[in-house]
């Protein structure tokens, strides 16, 4: 029996944070051919030089992870008359920018074959206010929105671009397991998911892994929550 993803090579970005180590996994089990980049992406030509090193790309997963120095989560709150100008711009350099300029460079070869998948993995976050990620909130939110106008533009040429949003989904970067070990803070996040619990990254994977083959073909530029009810 083939697997779902037989013959197709996959880019997929920040390939050791955030999701991307179940993505890796999982679209390898499902026979592609995946290139795990670990590049930070920040540089301008950073990823124009990384679509161009890469060739064929079937798949682009834009997976970032944001600042490594603003993790984890518990750590990442901010009041409102609080944060800095700095902390706004490496949020818009991590998140934001990587996304624009690799999504640009990956659309160019698509358009031109007239095939392909964007799968990016982004967040739930701006769906809900959580009190003290307004700035976090504000640039995954910038990604969204680009994401919703950017599907509708490629879909005419038979390339879907879509998203993944993840919320209170175990990783290593934003809830990571020495963070969850303290069980106070486990239980305070579990209490507000009405499935009772966290989600695992290869729950995330799997949806991921759907949006990256046939079953996305009659979807453009939708973001889908997946967050154990938390976004409903």
């Amino acid at each position: 029996m083939s697997s779902r993803l037989d013959g197709r090579r996959v880019l997929v970005t920040h390939a050791h944070r955030y999701l991307g180590p179940p993505v890796v996994e999982l679209f390898r089990a499902e026979g592609a051919t995946v290139l795990a980049d670990e590049s930070e992406l920040t540089g301008p030509d950073e990823p124009e030089e990384l679509v161009a090193r890469s060739g064929r790309i079937d798949v682009l997963v834009a997976n970032l992870a944001g600042p490594p120095e603003a993790m984890p989560v518990t750590g990442m709150m901010v009041r409102p008359t609080e944060f800095t100008d700095e902390a706004v711009r490496g949020y818009i350099d991590a998140l934001v920018w990587p996304l624009l300029r690799i999504v640009r460079a990956t659309l160019a070869q698509m358009f031109e074959r007239g095939s392909g998948k964007i799968v990016a993995i982004t967040s739930a976050t701006p769906e809900r206010a959580i009190p003290g990620l307004s700035i976090y909130s504000a640039a995954r939110g910038a990604q969204n929105a680009f994401l919703q106008v950017v599907g509708a533009e490629a879909a005419p040429h038979n390339v879907q671009v879509n998203a993944i949003g993840p919320a209170h989904i175990e990783n290593n970067m934003y809830y990571t397991e020495d963070m969850l070990a303290d069980r106070s803070v486990r239980e305070s996040f579990e209490a507000d998911i009405p499935a009772g619990r966290l989600g695992k990254g290869h729950e995330a994977a799997e949806l991921a892994l759907a949006l990256a083959s046939g079953a996305s073909d009659f979807l453009a530029g939708q973001l889908i929550p997946v967050s154990g009810g938390w976004t409903t």
